[in-house]
């Protein structure tokens, strides 16, 4: 595919690192879990086999996470007339394709940091791609996958709005329509955190 291409995929860190040694302690206590039930009883009755579906659902949520550690990546092409989407793992394959001439708006909405996040989170930029359908009232996002960071923000937005050849907004979560831009936090020069 010929134009920019923008691919994400959980590569190199502590992050990667993080999710292979879980999803390789879910296989293994799964498939451990399998073999006991096996080897322990001889033969399985009803119940048994009904109970071997909990190590089995936990060796394969294993796989799962090593799919996201590993292999799944998603991929954006912007091409001269089209936006392609491509998610791609083993688990998944979906391709969506968006004609720049429907997309109407990029925007962006920041989510302040909740009770939940770290002190210190700067909270999370997430960039969607609106767009109609031809024939279609209903609007229509595509939500970007990224690090929905400040930095990430402040260049992944303009190039979408200028490939778009749309305008960019930029507001609060769901209250997106109401934000007061003033709140939000200054996307036009880099933070102290991408220094």
């Amino acid at each position: 595919m010929k134009g920019t291409q923008l691919t994400f995929a959980v590569r190199g860190g502590a992050k990667q690192w993080a999710l292979v040694a879980l999803g390789s302690a879910l296989v293994c206590g799964g498939l451990y879990g399998i073999y006991w039930l096996f080897e322990g009883s001889g033969e399985l009755t009803v119940a048994g086999y009904i109970f071997l579906l909990v190590p089995a659902a936990v060796a394969v949520f294993g796989v799962y996470v090593l799919d996201i550690a590993l292999m799944a990546r998603t991929t954006y092409v912007l091409g001269a007339r089209t936006l392609t989407h491509a998610r791609e793992s083993l688990f998944q394959r979906k391709r969506t394709e968006i004609a720049r001439d429907t997309v109407t708006a990029i925007t962006q909405q920041y989510s302040p940091p909740g009770d939940s996040h770290p002190a210190g989170h700067p909270g999370d930029w997430t960039t969607f791609v609106v767009y109609t359908l031809p024939g279609e009232r209903k609007v229509r996002e595509l939500a970007i996958d990224g690090l929905n960071s400040q930095a990430e923000a402040r260049w992944l937005g303009p190039l979408l709005a200028k490939w778009a050849e749309v305008k960019m907004k930029r507001g609060f979560g769901p209250a997106f329509e109401e934000a007061d831009a003033a709140g939000l936090p200054d996307l036009s020069s880099p933070a102290a955190e991408d220094r």
